[in-house]
């Protein structure tokens, strides 16, 4: 009998041979830190998508919910999800369009255009290796040595910034702001058509209660007609021989 452990290796190796997963790898081999923030972002509009569905699908078949307002509700989440999600992808690519420019003036005393700041460092640190006795680095290894450093700290910032931008400011903040009176305005539209529709089926009923009570009045005088005497009978002819 097969162990555990060479079942799953030769399912995970099996796996791995599929092109998409392979193209996958590829990327996060490639470029890790838009990989990692790509990966990242699908799963959390994957997961509010999911969470949009299911609030729907909740709203119109719960029982708690008034039949006439389930499809209200219903909408009302719906439009919530679609903001929900529309505003973590604007702020999520928005964001990736100002990091580097915000990176750059945020942090300029570190890592400057000009490359002031690395002749500066380069200087000092080649100076520290020559007190101490060792070997002097080359500038060019240094300078690969400091964007190496200068580009871990960028997709950092990155990383950070996008994700905070998507979850915090689009989904606590964004949206909110806007769906909150968006569904108040839906909200009193749906109410004023809802108190219209009752006012309508009040004067129906009232009508029809009218209408019914007239019916009622017409049957009794009928009946009490078909009571009276006849004017044309004569009482005494049952009297007579």
């Amino acid at each position: 009998m097969a162990s555990v452990g060479s079942v799953s290796s030769k399912i995970i190796g099996g796996i791995t041979n599929f092109k998409p997963v392979q193209k996958c790898c590829n990327f996060f081999k490639k470029d890790p830190e838009k990989a990692i923030a790509y990966s990242t972002i699908a799963s959390v509009v994957g997961k509010d998508g999911i969470g949009c569905y299911m609030y729907v699908n909740q709203s119109l078949n719960n029982e708690k919910i008034p039949e006439d307002k389930r499809k209200f509700v219903a909408a009302l989440d719906l439009t919530n999800g679609i903001l929900m999600i529309v505003a973590q992808l604007g702020l999520f690519f928005g964001m990736r369009k100002l990091n580097e420019p915000l990176f750059n003036k945020l942090f300029q005393k570190s890592f400057d255009k000009g490359g002031q700041i690395f002749k500066s460092i380069a200087t000092q640190i080649r100076k520290q290796q020559r007190e101490a006795g060792e070997t002097v680095s080359r500038k060019l290894s240094l300078r690969k040595e400091y964007d190496k450093i200068r580009k871990d700290c960028l997709d950092t910032f990155k990383f950070i910034t996008e994700l905070a931008a998507a979850t915090i400011l689009a989904k606590r903040v964004i949206v909110p702001f806007i769906a909150t009176p968006l569904a108040q305005k839906v909200k009193n539209k749906m109410d004023a058509k809802f108190d219209s529709k009752n006012a309508e089926n009040k004067v129906e009923k009232d009508d029809d209660d009218k209408h019914e009570d007239d019916n009622k009045i017409e049957e009794h005088k009928e009946e009490i007609k078909s009571q009276d005497v006849p004017h044309n009978s004569n009482l005494l002819s049952k009297y007579k021989k």
